[in-house]
């Protein structure tokens, strides 16, 4: 009796730290650029303001790295943020490791690695920054150009610069669109339409309704029902 008690004991054990690890979440961050000494604070987005961001932990970069520890019973958009330096990092705050490396230079370059939500927000992010970046590099080396074809009354030259940049920005959306219909039960694709939707939430309710049970009690959900409302 007293060995079924033991072996009763170290079962319930077993579950309660099962369930407890479940819950369990690491962020570790790698670093570039990025002083010892500096503060990185890990945020979240208030459930019922999407503007608003509640501080949840801070710590200190040792050895061009940070890590935070604690618990996330759903995944929570946060952002990872700096005392001395502008500029934030989406990420979501979930169960299991995720691993951060950022360039301070250059905050579109930070890539996360470790959870599939967070892999899929990096990718998204980090592919649509290119578009982005190409379409401002563009706009930046031909403006000079497009001046100077306007002043000689160059309407051919015009057109050719005004049409690339054109199907720069249609390229941009074609990616979104494909990425939005191949992965429109992703929380990356709520994150992109609740930012991005206006007038029409129908893209938004169905990748809301398409989430799984424990993604739609995340705080990004929540945000999207009242905005949907």
């Amino acid at each position: 009796m007293k060995r079924y008690k033991q072996w009763l004991l170290l079962g319930i054990a077993i579950v309660l730290t099962a369930c407890t690890s479940k819950n369990q979440f690491e962020i570790e961050g790698t670093l570039v650029n990025i002083p010892d000494g500096e503060m990185v604070y890990l945020n979240k987005v208030d459930e019922n303001h999407a503007d608003e961001l509640i501080k949840l932990d801070s710590v200190v970069v040792k050895n061009e790295g940070f890590k935070f520890a604690g618990k996330a019973e759903y995944p929570t958009l946060g952002y990872l943020s700096f005392r001395n330096h502008k500029g934030r990092i989406p990420l979501f705050i979930e169960s299991g490791k995720t691993q951060v490396h950022m360039d301070l230079s250059n905050f579109t370059s930070f890539d996360l690695k470790g959870t599939l939500n967070n892999e899929m927000l990096s990718e998204f992010e980090r592919n649509l920054s290119l578009y982005k970046y190409s379409l401002l590099s563009y706009q930046g080396e031909q403006q000079s150009v497009y001046m100077e074809a306007m002043k000689q009354k160059d309407e051919a030259k015009m057109q050719q610069i005004l049409q690339k940049y054109k199907k720069m920005q249609e390229d941009q959306q074609v990616f979104i669109a494909n990425y939005l219909e191949q992965n429109e039960a992703s929380l990356t694709a709520l994150y992109y339409l609740y930012y991005t939707s206006k007038d029409d939430f129908s893209p938004l309710k169905r990748v809301y309704d398409n989430l799984s049970e424990t993604d739609k009690k995340s705080n990004l959900a929540q945000l999207a029902v009242e905005k949907m409302k």
